[in-house]
């Protein structure tokens, strides 16, 4: 049987005096957010990444961005509201909170997916890739080529039983 999660808005503790008020993560949102995460990393690394001296292509790199990506995209989604810090929440307070507090920004991270994790873990539902990534495997079988006759059509079917 598959467990539902919340469908209300929910208070995050982080640390002593900082919880953060979040509406509940949903697919389609989730989706959103990490497609645009995809397309804002892929506009870094044609026109930007040279100029940071970073490689794009790097695999730590690409985690790297993408996982920070993915926490603002889902802090700006989520947060609708804060104690504890000493703003108005705002699509740029938002993004300022994650940029200026890394630490709190991986807890927050944690404890906003952790019950599609659990879920996932149950067996109850197939979560969103947590760390944001789709990025395509390493082609290992590149040398193979094609061949032009389907499978099994070299096999002997000559009965070699007396």
């Amino acid at each position: 049987m598959i467990r539902l999660g919340a469908r209300e808005p929910t208070w995050l503790d982080l640390v002593d005096g900082v919880r953060l008020k979040v509406r509940p993560i949903t697919t389609p949102a989730y989706a959103m957010i990490q497609a645009q995460a995809e397309k804002v990393f892929d506009d870094w690394a044609e026109n930007k990444a040279g100029d940071e001296g970073l490689d794009p292509t790097d695999e730590s790199v690409r985690r790297g961005l993408m996982r920070a990506l993915m926490i603002k995209g889902l802090a700006i989604y989520g947060v609708i509201e804060w104690e504890g810090v000493e703003s108005l929440v705002t699509d740029d307070t938002v993004a300022a909170f994650v940029d200026e507090q890394p630490l709190l920004a991986a807890l927050f991270y944690h404890r906003y997916l952790g019950p599609l994790e659990e879920r996932a873990a149950e067996g109850n539902a197939s979560g969103p890739a947590p760390h944001g990534t789709s990025v395509e495997a390493q082609n290992i079988a590149e040398g193979a080529g094609k061949t032009d006759t389907p499978a099994g059509t070299h096999a002997s079917t000559d009965n070699t039983n007396p």
